[in-house]
């Protein structure tokens, strides 16, 4: 099994790193969005761009994208984005702490299209209790896909313990660049916004 190492490279110091930016987690912590499967960082970096108090965190299992993020960053001047690389939930588990993300993004996972390939989807039972651990109480976790079946598995996944929400937020919109690529070809994604309710825990007495 090959072993899954969370180290990106510093655009400007060419130095090793192994966490997120010091301070990006501690109280009172600009918000903290999280763009999983981050590709070339398109969408993320450019979110960063247009919302400097906000913190935008890019996931991305390729070592090479990452390195081209981070370099982007750089060059941009951008001190509220970052990337980190990592493979399925580990990144997650291992990087952040429960309640510390305000949105989670996941956009054109790769759908593995074939029913018998499904279990390679990233968006798992697993993959979402994860997620929700992360989410805080408030958060939002945002889907987007092109494959119709995945889409429908998602929303099959997050029907309970989930309620969807308007997917506009008020804010400016950063397209991907798999989501330019599918509407200039006259395609609409599925998507949906999603937030979690709030748990019952109160104990009978």
């Amino acid at each position: 099994m090959e072993l899954v190492i969370f180290e990106k490279m510093n655009p400007i110091t060419e130095t090793i790193e192994t966490t997120i930016p010091n301070g990006w987690l501690e109280p009172g912590a600009p918000p903290l969005e999280v763009d999983f499967g981050c590709h070339r960082g398109a969408f993320f970096i450019g979110m960063a761009a247009l919302n400097p108090d906000i913190h935008f965190l890019g996931l991305e299992k390729q070592a090479d994208r990452v390195n081209k993020c981070l370099r982007k960053i750089g060059r941009m001047g951008l001190a509220n984005a970052f990337a980190v690389q990592g493979v399925g939930a580990e990144p997650l588990q291992k990087l952040l702490p429960p309640a510390s993300v305000t949105t989670f993004h996941l956009y054109f996972p790769d759908p593995w299209p074939k029913r018998r390939h499904a279990g390679r989807r990233v968006f798992q039972a697993s993959f979402l209790k994860e997620i929700r651990r992360v989410l805080r109480p408030s958060g939002t976790l945002r889907l987007m896909t092109d494959c119709e079946s995945y889409f429908c598995d998602m929303r099959e996944l997050t029907r309970d313990g989930w309620t969807e929400i308007p997917w506009h937020d008020g804010r400016e919109n950063v397209q991907t660049a798999f989501e330019k690529t599918f509407r200039a070809m006259g395609q609409k994604p599925h998507q949906v916004c999603l937030q979690p309710i709030a748990r019952d825990v109160s104990v009978a007495t």
